[in-house]
């Protein structure tokens, strides 16, 4: 019976570590297809990757970036949100979700999201810039609004 329980755990642990490296050789896989343009077979690697660990905020943010890639916004925007959820502390998933949000002309969610990313890191630098973008193209949308509204009236 012992010898039965040490095997068990040492079972146990092996399969643990082996879960362990898998998950990470899934997502390194699924960033290799991508790279050679084999989305689908990427995405493949990301879900697996995510059924070993669901919690994996690297998991969740390379299937948001290929969904990104793919216009598909949606989907883009709730993997953004789960790695969000698994790593409140990384600017650069605010930034992520911003920029998804941009393709979603949700100008006020995005800027949202950089203020977000900037009072995680002042010092970030892609936070500043896409704040300034964020800022340029309200003002843009405002004067061509307030310059419908000007010639509906006349």
């Amino acid at each position: 019976m012992k010898k039965f329980i040490i095997t068990t755990l040492a079972s146990l642990f092996v399969i643990t570590s082996l879960q362990a490296s898998t998950l990470e050789e899934y997502i390194k896989a699924g960033n290799t297809l991508w790279s050679k343009g084999n989305l689908s077979e990427a995405e493949l690697q990301f879900k697996k990757a995510l059924e070993i660990d669901p919690e994996s905020s690297t998991a969740h943010a390379r299937m948001a970036n290929l969904y990104l890639t793919q216009n598909k916004t949606t989907e883009a925007v709730e993997e953004f949100q789960n790695a969000i959820n698994n790593d409140p502390e990384n600017a650069n998933l605010f930034i992520g979700l911003a920029i998804t949000y941009l393709h979603q002309q949700y100008y006020q969610m995005a800027e949202a999201m950089v203020n977000n990313a900037i009072e995680l890191n002042p010092e970030m630098v892609n936070a500043q810039k896409l704040k300034a973008y964020i800022d340029t193209k309200k003002e843009v949308i405002s004067k061509v609004e307030q310059a419908e509204g000007n010639t509906a009236v006349q």
